[in-house]
């Protein structure tokens, strides 16, 4: 049996404030707020308790956090991989956004590890389902390159969703709340969900599940 766990970053700056983007240097890349960073801690602690062998994030400032949080609790390195990020909307961005470089995040986040190998680059603009498609294969070319590991995925709503897809097929959008935890099961060499969308580790329960970035 083997497992691999999926989770929603923590909340974000722009949630908390709608302001923020007006001031902030780079706004189409928020960190986490700071109730955002008491949920990947939160995670980070549950996480600990898991049989963990690897943790792969999207690359985004408040997924690599919420990954370096739960790291340093769990005790691994974190990994990068640009097909876990964010949706290319159009609609949200006027180009495409651009994550600081891995060595530059590597400097702020001590258990990042800054070798990139992307399975999957994203392009900008994509539909949704492009998205989906996008994170599908990135996923699954994980899990080949990873064969024996039960790895942990950090992302986006549209990340935990997309690989959902990418490795059961056609699953139903049930949303997906921040820093929560979602696990499949392959047996018999068919994945299906032991657990999702769970936010018993948190404190304030589930919030925005309806949020997809």
């Amino acid at each position: 049996m083997r497992k691999i766990w999926m989770a929603r970053h923590g909340n974000r700056e722009d949630f908390v404030d709608p302001d923020w983007h007006a001031t902030a240097d780079r706004p189409h890349d928020p960190d986490l707020s700071p109730d955002g960073v008491v949920q990947a801690r939160q995670l980070g602690k549950r996480v600990a308790a898991l049989d963990v062998d690897g943790v792969i994030a999207s690359p985004f400032l408040r997924t690599v956090r919420t990954a370096h949080l739960v790291a340093e609790q769990s005790g691994h390195a974190v990994h990068l991989e640009p097909g876990l990020g964010e949706w290319m909307n159009p609609t949200w961005f006027d180009s495409a956004p651009d994550p600081l470089p891995p060595a530059t995040l590597a400097e702020a986040f001590d258990r990042l590890v800054a070798d990139v190998r992307p399975c999957v680059r994203p392009s900008f603009p994509e539909t949704k389902a492009e998205s989906f498609e996008r994170i599908g294969t990135a996923v699954r070319c994980l899990v080949e390159r990873h064969p024996d590991a039960s790895l942990l995925l950090v992302g986006h709503g549209i990340t935990v969703q997309g690989a959902l897809m990418g490795l059961l097929g056609d699953v139903p959008d049930e949303g997906c709340p921040l820093a929560s935890l979602t696990t499949v099961v392959r047996r018999n060499g068919a994945w299906t969900i032991e657990r999702r969308n769970d936010t018993s580790h948190l404190t304030g329960g589930a919030q925005s599940s309806n949020r997809m970035n």
